[in-house]
Formats: C-alpha cells, sequence, structure tokens
C-alpha cells in the first residue's frame, strides 16, 4: 500500500496481462464454471486471477494461498487481514480497490437498449433524476456517473444495492462525504470517482469520514512475485 490511510486502484485489462485459473483457488474455479456464458466466464476468471495476484503481491503469498472467505452477504474478505478490497467490472476492464477500511468500487459503460433517463426517474431521488434528464446527449455519462458513486457506497457497506439507489450522491470528482438521510445505508462514506477511460465510469468508496488519497495504477504481470 502507498500510504495507510489510501486507495490503492488498478485497472486491469481482461483481454491482456492475466495468466488466469492457475490463480484461483478451488472455491473461484467452481463459482467460473458455473458462469454459462464464455466470455463472461473468461471474464470472470482474468479479473479473479488479477486480484488474487494483486493481494498476494502485497501479502507475499502465493496466488492460491490466500485464505479468502466470504461474509453472509457475500463480500469476499481475508481473515485477520487489515487489507480491505473491492473489485468491479465492465466489458473488458476491471478494477480492483484496496485499502485499510471497508472499501467498494464499481465500474460501468453504457448497455444497449437501457434508456438512462427512465432508469434515472425510476430508481434515483427526484434532484438526479432531474440532473440526467437535463443532460442532453451527455445523460448517459451522467447516469453512469450517479450510478458507480451509490453502487461503490453500496458495496463498502457490505449492503443489497436497492438499499442505496436512493442515496444522494453529490459531485464528488475530488472526494465527499455521503450520508444517507433515510439511515437505510448507515454510517459515513468517502467517496471519489475515478478518472473518465472512453466510456467507462467509475467510483471509489470507503467506510468513513476521513479523506483518503487515490493512487491509480495499471496492472502488470511483474506484480505477480509468486507463481
Amino acid at each position: 500500500m502507498t500510504e495507510p490511510d489510501g486507495v490503492d486502484v488498478w485497472t486491469v485489462h481482461l483481454d491482456r496481462d492475466v495468466d488466469a485459473a492457475r490463480w484461483l483457488g478451488e472455491a473461484e474455479l467452481r463459482r467460473a464454471a458455473a458462469v454459462g456464458d464464455p466470455d463472461g466466464r473468461r471474464r470472470f476468471v482474468a479479473a479473479h486471477a488479477a486480484l488474487n495476484g494483486i493481494l498476494a503481491g502485497l501479502l507475499d503469498l502465493r496466488p492460491t494461498a490466500l485464505p479468502l472467505r466470504r461474509e453472509p452477504c457475500g463480500r469476499p474478505y481475508l481473515p485477520g487481514s487489515s487489507l480491505h478490497f473491492s473489485l468491479a467490472h465492465a466489458g473488458e476492464r476491471a478494477v480492483i480497490a484496496v485499502a485499510g477500511r471497508e472499501i467498494g468500487v464499481d465500474l460501468d459503460r453504457p448497455r444497449p437498449g437501457l434508456d438512462p433517463r427512465r432508469m434515472a426517474a425510476r430508481f434515483f431521488t427526484p434532484a438526479e433524476a432531474a440532473r440526467v434528464a437535463a443532460a442532453g446527449t451527455g445523460a448517459y455519462a451522467v447516469y453512469l456517473r450517479l450510478w458507480t458513486r451509490k453502487e461503490a457506497c453500496v458495496k463498502a457497506a457490505g449492503a443489497r444495492l436497492a438499499l442505496g439507489l436512493r442515496l444522494p450522491v453529490p459531485g464528488v470528482a475530488t472526494g465527499a462525504v455521503v450520508r444517507d438521510p433515510s439511515g437505510r445505508l448507515p454510517g459515513d462514506y468517502f467517496l471519489r470517482d475515478l478518472p473518465d477511460h472512453d466510456v467507462f465510469r467509475g467510483a471509489v468508496a470507503l467506510a468513513g469520514a476521513h479523506p483518503a488519497a487515490c493512487h491509480h495504477h495499471e496492472f502488470r504481470r511483474d506484480l505477480r512475485r509468486k507463481p
């Protein structure tokens, strides 16, 4: 980790740079086998292999020796470790975030057939829906920005997405503290946007109000310290 109070975010290109299945444990291989779509299975394997490679490098372990467990909500964790992590992927790109406190990261891109104005009107706060509706040709980018902020907070909380769709998320390119006035998503979250990459939008959230510097990396093969 670069700083004790910071967050490190790796961008992973799932169509390259990852030599995958041999880095997964038995439970992960079973989850991968359950993915019916071949491209989805390949991306799952590549994304989780990259996560294992990053965590193994930080902990000086073999990727397949990581003692990964899952909370009842499904969020993975490392028993006895101070490292918290989150993974998100969209298409051929993934992001992996690691910090010293509970963290959530999300990434998304436009999808054919999805109407961002209609989705915002259905799920977002009225003010946010109006913001998307007023964005003209940029409506999808605004929608994705808001959506990924909400989902990052939900992941940091270890909650279900339905609890966070009405969470008000202000402009937070360089960081802001978010609180849910309804109390459905308890606690404070320090939230900031990830840099734009082409059509992709993303956000990262950490539990608590304490600010965190964000350090960005490209995933590379030389991160893998052990076979």
